[in-house]
Parts: C-alpha cells; sequence; structure tokens
C-alpha cells in the first residue's frame, strides 16, 4: 500500500511538471497594434505612445489589455488591438537586438578641387548677399535722412516770409535734388531687398564645410546576413 501512495505520488509530480514545462514552452507575448501596423510602447513615464515595429513593448495579456482599455482618446480612435506573438518570436528579436553590428569607418577622406572650387563659389554668393544686406541698411538710413531733410526745407518755406524769384529757384532746385536722390536710393534698394528675400543662407562657407566634414566621418554599419535553415531554398525566400 506504501508503495503504491509513492508510486501516485511520482505519477502526480510528473504530471505536474509536464504540464509546466509545456506551459512555460508555449508562453506567449502580447502586442498592441493596428491595421496600419502601428505599434504600442510605453515611455519613460510608464505613458502608451505610438512606434514602430521595432520599438514596440511586449506584454501580458492582462496587462495588454489594460493599456489598451487605458489609451488616451485621440490614440482610441486609431482602433489598436491586442495580438499574441509566440515565444519564439520574441526570443528572436530581443537575440537580434544583442547582436553587435560591425562598424567600418573611412580616416583617410581628402577633399576634391572640385568640391573646394565650388564650395568657394558659393562663398563667394554668400559674401555677396551679406553686402547686400548691409547696403540695403545703410540706404534705410539715407532714406529716413532725406525724409528729414525734406521736412526741414519745407518747414523753412513755411516760416520765412517772402521770397524773391532767386530765393524761390533756390529752395525749389533744394526740394528736386531731395527728391531725386530719395526716387535713386528707393530703385536701388527695391533691387536689392528682392534679393535679400530669398534665404541662400546655406551657401555659408561653415555650413557647406559641415557637409564636407560629414564625408569625411562616414561610417558603414555591415548588415546582418541570416543564416538560412537547413534544406531551404533560398530562392524561396
Amino acid at each position: 500500500y506504501n508503495v503504491l501512495n509513492i508510486l501516485i505520488n511520482i505519477l502526480n509530480i510528473f504530471i505536474f511538471c509536464t504540464h509546466f514545462l509545456r506551459r512555460e514552452k508555449m508562453r506567449v507575448d502580447y502586442i498592441i497594434k493596428n491595421h496600419k501596423n502601428v505599434y504600442i510602447r510605453l515611455n519613460q513615464n510608464g505613458k502608451p505612445v505610438t512606434c514602430a515595429e521595432h520599438e514596440k513593448t511586449l506584454f501580458e495579456y492582462s496587462k495588454a489589455k489594460n493599456v489598451l482599455s487605458g489609451l488616451p482618446k485621440t490614440l482610441r480612435k486609431l482602433n489598436f488591438k491586442v495580438e499574441a506573438i509566440p515565444d519564439i518570436v520574441s526570443r528572436t528579436t530581443n537575440t537580434d537586438k544583442k547582436i553587435e553590428k560591425k562598424v567600418i569607418e573611412k580616416n583617410n577622406y581628402e577633399v576634391t578641387d572640385e568640391i573646394n572650387n565650388w564650395i568657394e563659389k558659393f562663398g563667394i554668393c554668400n559674401d555677396i548677399l551679406k553686402e547686400a544686406q548691409k547696403t540695403k541698411d545703410e540706404l534705410n538710413k539715407k532714406l529716413s535722412n532725406l525724409d528729414k531733410e525734406l521736412s526741414n526745407i519745407l518747414h523753412e518755406i513755411e516760416f520765412e516770409g517772402k521770397v524773391d524769384l532767386y530765393g524761390g529757384w533756390k529752395e525749389r532746385n533744394e526740394i528736386k535734388r531731395n527728391r531725386e536722390e530719395r526716387r535713386r536710393i528707393k530703385d536701388l534698394k527695391l533691387i536689392i531687398s528682392s534679393v535679400v528675400k530669398m534665404d541662400f543662407r546655406n551657401l555659408d562657407r561653415g555650413q557647406l564645410n559641415k557637409v564636407v566634414t560629414g564625408l569625411a566621418k562616414r561610417k558603414f554599419t555591415y548588415r546582418i546576413v541570416e543564416d538560412c535553415e537547413d534544406g531551404e531554398d533560398y530562392e524561396s525566400l
């Protein structure tokens, strides 16, 4: 009788272990996504945000349901749902993330004369634009001074008494000179302003040299080549 009880206990332990191992083997993780392959992850504050597939968060089923039900109104409109993914998929994903990518870098890059010539040409354009902006500011000051000068002339005419023909002729010439000079400056300012309004900030030599520096520091990260399973036809992948 004691032997029978021992055998029954051993059998129960075996059944329990088998069930436990099977459950662990078939463990399932869950993700939250919609039909447009937009996924949900939890940010540093634990709040759900949208993300790409490689950034998705893996949840237990109850956690995924809670997150889904607690989505903000703006996200609920995107029709997210909970989907199960096999444990083998999640483990493969985690394994892929641990693979150290090989990177090579070119350290002996030399800038060609052709590139240097174009940088200098664009730099000259930038110098011209800076000069144009400076000239525009100077023209504005000249216009302001001419307007003040005209105001002075008109007030002199207003407050002074009668003048003879020579005095009237002199005042007329002062006004004409003022107006002609003002018109010349306004015409020049119109042309310069039309160019200054264009956005040529990236023609600056400093900006272009940053691009060249980027060429000198280029890196290449090796692509991960996955092995095909034994007996699998590569052409069918």
